[in-house]
């Protein structure tokens, strides 16, 4: 590494917090087979920043039973990385690339009939099978088959007709369909799963029926364990971001497996009335303060909205953030900190323990500072910060993509 900012990611953590969904899916009812639902686990925007492929490789040795994605390059990735290794893209894949998605044996979500024709050609014409999850919009109203469009009448001219034509299709292997709660109060997220069982009841009758069924992303796993069906989607639940006040959350004994730090790279004093960075956002009070300045900055995903309202960790301390929060450098006020000096290491984010309180800096408080949700606090840490996994209790791979490739 070429930088002292750095994120480590600790792989025992994630798998960890893997092996409790699985408990969680263990204790819960049944899939439709009788066993205990399939884990999706979520591996978008590069495992919500942690790193897609060293995630996924502590993950698959846990079990995993699909990886699911966002786009297509995602889906590539991961196939390139794991060639036997189920991957399934959640969103939309325009037609243009079925061909491509077939070819690497990566199953798409579709939504309509034409996309379910035009995959099934692209299968027809490459020799093989396409495999393809149908999304069934319920009220998220952003992607999905929407099962209120269609008129009651004929099989034909219904939303369960419509899957039996796609199903007819010979190319093509229906092999899930899925829904995504708005999670917007209890009784809307009851209304859309009672309309994805409709869909799913009608189309039975007419002889089309899904191995995975799947509905409950992280937070509808802990909240709805009756959501679960065949599949859930476990994504940030994984990474330590566990939904707020369901009874699930407060004894699931989920871990942080990430760690924000940097280097102080200059101490100096401010005389009172002194200000320091853009604006003068920020002054000093009376009897001066001693300022640090970190090398760490909105482009490497510490928000500028967190000027002036944020504090690190130095020495086991905490220390302000004061003035702007720039693209490269952040200051923070050090006054408290005795003995700082330069050189001495700033935990911005991260590294909270439940055994070792006051170390780190929790996720739900950054967001907090932030305005914003905690998984936007995660997904933002900068692509120029290396990353470092540690598993076993040592580090076993860095990735640095500046400077090219990921372990």
């Amino acid at each position: 590494m070429m930088r002292h900012t750095r994120y480590d990611v600790d792989l025992d953590a994630v798998v960890h917090n893997f092996r409790r969904v699985k408990e969680m899916l263990s204790d819960g009812p049944p899939a439709a087979d009788g066993r205990a639902p399939r884990a999706a686990v979520v591996l978008k925007a590069d495992a919500y920043g942690l790193g897609a492929v060293p995630v996924a490789r502590a993950l698959l040795r846990e079990g995993a039973d699909m990886l699911a994605v966002a786009c297509m390059p995602e889906a590539v990735q991961l196939r390139l990385a794991f060639p036997d290794a189920p991957v399934l893209v959640m969103g939309h894949t325009p037609s243009e690339y079925f061909p491509e998605a077939v070819s690497r044996g990566i199953a798409c979500t579709i939504f309509d009939y034409e996309q379910a024709e035009a995959l099934s050609a692209a299968a027809r014409l490459a020799g093989a099978k396409a495999v393809a999850h149908v999304k069934v919009d319920t009220g998220m109203n952003r992607l999905g088959l929407k099962p209120g469009l269609f008129e009651p009448g004929s099989s034909e001219g219904s939303a369960a007709g419509l899957l039996a034509r796609m199903a007819d299709l010979p190319s093509l292997r229906l092999e899930g369909i899925f829904t995504h709660l708005a999670l917007n109060d209890e009784a809307s997220d009851e209304a859309q799963f009672s309309m994805f069982c409709r869909l799913l009841s009608d189309a039975s009758s007419l002889g089309v029926r899904f191995p995975l069924r799947h509905v409950c992303d992280s937070i509808g796993l802990m909240r709805y364990p009756g959501y679960r069906l065949d599949m859930v989607r476990a994504g940030a639940v994984m990474y330590g971001v566990t939904p707020l006040g369901t009874p699930l959350t407060e004894g699931a004994g989920m871990r942080t497996p990430f760690r924000l730090s940097t280097r102080i790279s200059r101490i100096r004093p401010l005389a009172e009335g002194e200000g320091v960075g853009y604006d003068y956002t920020f002054t000093a009070p009376p009897g001066g303060a001693l300022i640090a300045t970190l090398p760490v900055g909105y482009a490497d995903g510490y928000k500028r909205s967190l000027s002036n309202v944020a504090s690190v960790v130095v020495r086991g301390v905490r220390a302000p953030v004061v003035g702007l929060v720039c693209m490269d450098q952040c200051t923070v006020d050090v006054s408290a900190v005795p003995g700082v000096s330069e050189g001495d290491e700033a935990v911005l984010l991260g590294g909270d323990r439940a055994d070792r309180p006051g170390e780190g800096i929790p996720v739900l408080e950054m967001a907090e500072w932030a305005k914003t949700n905690r998984n936007d606090v995660i997904c933002s840490i900068g692509r120029r910060v290396p990353r470092v996994y540690r598993e076993g209790g040592r580090v076993v791979a860095e990735s640095d993509y500046v400077l090219g490739g990921t372990p």
